[in-house]
């Protein structure tokens, strides 16, 4: 884990002047705990996250992402998967002037699983947006979590500057997860970002009711994070 780390920060920051050219971006963050729709992936422990994106002024785009994930704490029931690698296409356009949508799909990939254990997944995703403040996400898949059934997210995420360096952002979810588990849980979160240079500090609180189908790791809890994009 400690050499998988320390190689992303190098390859990140090795290669950032490499990837300058236009529709090229990549981005790197620390987070104190990788929460995903209000769940931890890391048994609430620290991640190392980055990823490149190429967009098109046509509107298309594709990218990678990646970071450490830890699902049990050792024992039979261990999976193995110790990493995160996402890979996803999509595109985008404008309605109007102040409405905007995009599609996409993400495949969601857990290499290095013990022999029998398959997590990986596929989701299709529509965002509807209103300017910058506002957006409506719709995530569906037929094997969430790798289950053979079907999970449907429902997310509205709402954010603002509040000056030139501070802002704020609010999300609240509902995941229908009754084929895979009988039941489905809502969360939400909200947060603040700072800006310094290239740099941004995050402040995110995350609640909901969660814990009932995921236990300690969808308990409400707080996350630091740094991050930068170039």
């Amino acid at each position: 884990m400690r050499v998988f780390k320390r190689l992303a920060v190098c390859t990140a920051v090795c290669l950032l002047p490499a990837i300058s050219n236009a529709g090229v971006s990549a981005n790197i963050a620390l987070v104190s705990d990788y929460v995903f729709r209000g769940v931890s992936q890391t048994l609430e422990d620290p991640a190392i996250q980055g990823g490149f994106d190429y967009n098109h002024e046509s509107g298309f785009y594709v990218g990678t992402w990646a970071s450490n994930v830890d699902f049990f704490d050792g024992g039979p029931g261990d999976d193995g998967a110790d990493f995160e690698i996402d890979v996803y296409l999509g595109f985008g356009g404008d309605f109007t002037e102040t409405w905007n949508w995009d599609v996409s799909y993400t495949q969601y990939m857990y290499p290095g699983t013990v022999s029998g254990v398959d997590l990986d997944y596929g989701e299709l995703i529509v965002d509807i947006g209103y300017n910058e403040f506002a957006t409506f996400t719709l995530g569906y898949s037929n094997d969430v979590f790798a289950v053979d059934e079907t999970g449907i997210y429902y997310g509205l995420g709402l954010g603002n500057p509040i000056n030139d360096q501070l802002s704020w952002n609010a999300n609240i979810g509902h995941y229908n997860l009754d084929d895979a588990f009988g039941d489905g849980y809502t969360d939400y979160s909200l947060g603040l970002s700072y800006d310094i240079e290239q740099f941004s500090i995050g402040l995110t609180y995350h609640g909901g009711d969660q814990d009932d189908l995921f236990g300690e790791t969808g308990d409400d809890r707080v996350v630091l994070s740094l991050s930068s994009s170039f």
